[in-house]
Order: C-alpha cells, then structure tokens, then sequence
C-alpha cells in the first residue's frame, strides 16, 4: 500500500469537510428555493420533455435530509442509494485519513470492453425508461415538459 502524500491528505480532509457540509446545506434550504441556488436553469428534462435519470434529485436529496421519505420517493428514488454511495465514500476517505494509506489503489480496475460499456448503457437507458414511466403514471407534472419534443409521443392526452 501507498501512503498518502501531504496533497492527497489535505484532499481528504477537504471532502471530510464539505461533504458533510454540502448535506446539511442542502437540508437548510427551503425546497421551495431550491431552482434558485442550481447553477443551470435549463435541465435535460425540460428541454426533451421528459425527465432523465437524475431529474428531482436535488429535491430528493433535500427530503431524504430531512426524513421525509415519502416525498423523498416521489422525486427521485434514486436518492437513497446516491447517499448510501456517498456514505461509504465518506467511511472510506475517513479510513484513509486514519491509517494515512491509499485504500481505494488496492481496489481491481475494472476492464472495459464493448460487451461491458454496451451492457452498462443498456442498463442506463433502462433506469431512464423506469424514471420516464414513473414520471408519466404517477403524474410527476414537476418533471415533465409538455413543449418538449419528446413529450407527446410519450404522454397520451
């Protein structure tokens, strides 16, 4: 194993500090303020009608801090396992910063081939199709664009 050099340590302590930080930003804001502190007005679902993968997720994530998990559920389910990945992240970083070792160079590279990135895409557009049809049942109006291209093939009147 590797330790850690002074710049790879002072990293660490850095996501120790704003991750926990961005989380309880995140919960601090009013859900309703939310648009407002996005960098990006314009997301992928407001331009093609239909929500992506990752639509209401900010929202999402902003109940899941809270505890309201109904709601949390209703934006983007997603959320919970972001969190739980960002969690193990943060018990990793910390692991690291304790025993001043490169914890994650011990972990095996995976190998990319055709079969892999054309599994892992497939994968990816349908967790797109699951979020566009939970959209389109649950009648998620919040992720859905009625001026984009995408929409009326999608939504029946």
């Amino acid at each position: 194993m590797t330790t850690l050099s002074p710049n790879e340590l002072r990293t660490r302590w850095l996501a120790l500090a704003l991750l926990p930080a961005g989380a309880l930003l995140l919960r601090s804001v009013p859900a309703e303020g939310l648009p407002v502190w996005v960098p990006f007005s314009t997301s992928c679902g407001a331009i093609t009608g239909l929500p992506c993968v990752f639509c209401g997720m900010t929202r999402a994530l902003h109940f899941l801090f809270r505890g309201d998990f109904a709601r949390t559920l209703y934006f983007n389910w997603l959320a919970f396992p972001v969190v739980a990945a960002l969690g193990t992240l943060v018990l990793v970083v910390l692991a690291e910063v304790v025993s001043d070792q490169n914890l994650l160079t011990r972990l095996p590279r995976p190998h990319v081939t055709r079969r892999s990135l054309t599994g892992l895409l497939g994968g990816l557009f349908l967790l797109w199709g699951l979020q566009v049809y939970l959209a389109v049942s649950l009648h998620k109006h919040e992720l859905l664009n009625p001026a984009g291209p995408l929409y009326s093939f999608v939504v029946r009147q």
